[in-house]
């Protein structure tokens, strides 16, 4: 026999939006499910006024509501409020809502995953972008399931990664899955520049008119891709990369050989720069 849950309250008509996990709720087991689950990233954003009114409105909990509304804006009331949802709707077990009420009381949230990005940005910027790539994903890992916004911030990091490493590939795949997190149009053309690159020019004709969504994108992308040309062909860079083959061909080899290695060093130092830590 399956087990049977009896539903507190009723089903809320308007869902509320749970900032935090990016996720509409519909019923006061869905909040406890929340909770639970984002239980090691919570902070008092939680304790909402209008959270509070939604679960009495919406939810017919007045009786809760009543109980949670005087906890609002005491800083020090998180715990006790997580807790007083858990314990008035009796959805998740007595075990689960002992855990949840100290992992919030342990008042860390982030920090363990937070100091992990910073390790891994650390590297990143000191070019050690190999072991950057294994804290990344240490991290993904670790992550707890609901968590969005950092596992996003990750994915793009990795994508920049695979990209100074000419994977396009798998920088596309990171690009695609941050995207699927966040839904910003800048995020898809990193990663519709990155399929592009990752494919021929009839691979990547065959991939747009399959992918009609992506039209628009990939006309701003060529407009992007145009543009960086003009650019570059204006650009001192092409002007020194010019001389650099002249002198090659004119057999002076100790002019080309100074003229190259200031150009690799400025391009190294300019990709440090770009792979710099931004948190």
């Amino acid at each position: 026999m399956s087990r049977v849950f009896i539903a507190t309250g009723k089903v809320a008509k308007t869902p509320y939006r749970l900032e935090k996990i990016e996720r509409n709720i519909y019923s006061i087991e869905e909040l406890c499910y929340s909770l639970v689950q984002s239980a090691q990233f919570l902070d008092t954003s939680v304790m909402d006024p209008a959270l509070v009114d939604w679960i009495s409105n919406e939810c017919g909990l007045p009786d809760l509501a009543a109980v949670l509304r005087p906890m609002l804006g005491r800083q020090r009331a998180l715990t006790e409020f997580v807790s007083a949802i858990l314990g008035y709707a009796g959805y998740v077990s007595q075990d689960k809502q002992i855990r949840t009420k100290q992992i919030v009381a342990s008042g860390q949230g982030m920090e363990p995953f937070e100091r992990i990005l910073k390790r891994a940005e650390y590297l990143r910027g000191n070019g050690q972008v190999y072991q950057a790539l294994e804290q990344y994903e240490a991290l993904l890992e670790a992550l707890p399931a609901p968590e969005r916004s950092m596992r996003r911030q990750v994915y793009c990091r990795m994508g920049g990664i695979y990209t100074g490493l000419f994977r396009f590939r798998s920088a596309a795949e990171c690009f695609g899955k941050a995207y699927d997190l966040l839904q910003d149009p800048e995020v898809y053309l990193q990663y519709l520049a990155a399929v592009r690159f990752s494919l021929s020019d009839a691979e990547y004709v065959s991939f747009v008119s399959e992918h009609p969504e992506s039209y628009n994108a990939s006309m701003e992308l060529e407009r992007r891709v145009r543009a960086a040309h003009e650019e570059y062909e204006k650009s001192a860079m092409k002007l020194r990369i010019a001389r650099m083959k002249r002198y090659r061909e004119m057999g002076q080899e100790t002019s080309y050989e100074t003229s190259l290695h200031e150009i690799l060093q400025e391009l190294k130092d300019d990709y440090r720069k770009t792979k710099a830590p931004s948190l």
